[in-house]
């Protein structure tokens, strides 16, 4: 299978998740974002730092609502969570979180790779920004850097990659599950670290520091020529071939863009969630 270095903007469902009440369960709907609450370290002011943040992201398995917020426009978050997770009794049809950005580097493994044949030949050094259109905006809750070790795997097999348990659960238990019997191909891309390319490009999430008194932020806007950035976007994913150095440029406005006007940290290790005693929550 060829290999391409790509410049992918992947659009997906930029809704909050609406809590009910002080949790969530998992996820079994449709894909949404939430605010979360991480500790890891994070860039700030060209400094490497550790302590908690805040970004926007996916976590389809439970979290707790920390704080709320009142509604000041489709832009801003209206929940603050903070993930763990916890399988539930009825295990199936649980929405598999992608990517991964907990652990020790983030992952990208299906979604949208059945029907976008490039999504399943990205090169190491190709860079994808996830997020989603508002407001005929694009905007930014995931910068992901393919490093190396890409792996395919079967959605019928996907017990059999080599991961963390807590990896297993959250992102290929439900993917098995849902195989139903038929399997589907996909490639498993691990992102490049802050640690393995400190002066770039590496994978990161716009945060900004956790503060009680508030930290809460709208998802910020990324503007870039249309060759690689259309606005009104909503699904599929847009890869464009690029050289090295375009994606060298492409990665510095980004971090411009996101330090520099929006005014945000970059976090670059977030630790893995908690798993949840069983008299805790869940199902």
């Amino acid at each position: 299978m060829p290999e391409s270095l790509m410049f992918v903007q992947f659009p997906h469902p930029g809704s909050e998740h609406r809590p009910t009440g002080s949790s969530m369960e998992w996820n079994r709907r449709d894909h949404a974002r939430k605010l979360l609450k991480a500790h890891g370290a994070y860039i700030s002011q060209g400094e490497l730092r550790t302590g908690s943040f805040v970004f926007w992201g996916e976590w389809e398995p439970q979290s707790r609502v920390l704080e709320t917020f009142p509604n000041q426009g489709r832009d801003n978050p209206r929940w603050l969570h903070e993930p763990f997770w916890r399988v539930p009794r009825h295990s199936r049809l649980l929405q598999n979180t992608d990517p991964l950005v907990f652990g020790n580097r983030f992952l990208y493994s299906n979604c949208r790779q059945g029907r976008n044949r490039k999504l399943r030949e990205l090169t190491p050094g190709s860079l994808v920004v996830f997020g989603s259109k508002l407001l005929g905006e694009f905007i930014l809750d995931t910068v992901f850097v393919v490093g190396d070790g890409a792996e395919d795997f079967a959605t019928g097999s996907a017990d059999e990659v080599q991961c963390e348990d807590w990896v297993r659960t959250v992102v290929f238990e439900p993917l098995r599950l849902s195989a139903k019997g038929g399997s589907e191909v996909f490639r498993l891309y691990r992102g490049k670290t802050y640690e393995e390319a400190p002066s770039g490009p590496f994978s990161f999430v716009p945060c900004r520091p956790y503060d009680a008194d508030g930290s809460a932020f709208p998802r910020p806007v990324l503007r870039l020529s249309r060759r690689w950035i259309q606005p009104n976007l909503a699904m599929g994913a847009k890869a464009t071939a690029a050289s090295t150095a375009e994606i060298r440029e492409l990665w510095d406005e980004i971090v411009d863009q996101v330090v520099t006007k929006a005014g945000l940290a970059l976090g670059v290790h977030l630790e893995a969630p908690p798993h949840a005693d069983d008299g805790e929550s869940g199902e």
